[in-house]
């Protein structure tokens, strides 16, 4: 997993890995979901467009990570635009926990998008 450097904006962690969330990279995405501020932001948009692959390990970070910005009054909100990850979240049953955004700023304003369209056949 590469990532480029978190953003902020409008008082919105912005984090954008890219490659393959799993295992050998889960704690890259919890370091960069966290960040290395004194106080971690309760507000973070993980833009997941360039992610090209996703597994349980990857999962459980931003679960984690949205748990923890749910207690200090915050949220976590996936963007993503891969119907695999759409499939993952229907498959866990967390396609309600984390609906999917089209952009970051419909992110940041909470207008969440319709599912991924089916793939062509």
């Amino acid at each position: 997993m590469d990532t480029r450097c978190p953003e902020q904006k409008e008082g919105c962690r912005i984090v954008r890995p890219v490659g393959e969330l799993d295992l050998a990279t889960s704690a890259a995405l919890r370091d960069e979901l966290r960040g290395n501020d004194a106080a971690p932001s309760a507000r973070v948009i993980a833009d997941l467009r360039r992610v090209t692959f996703i597994d349980s390990s990857g999962l459980e970070e931003l679960r984690t990570a949205q748990a923890r910005c749910e207690a200090v009054g915050g949220w976590l909100r996936l963007v993503y635009d891969h119907r695999s990850i759409d499939l993952l979240l229907q498959l866990t049953g967390l396609e309600q926990q984390f609906p999917r955004y089209a952009d970051v700023d419909d992110a940041r304003n909470g207008r969440p998008s319709l599912p991924c369209p089916p793939a062509p056949r």
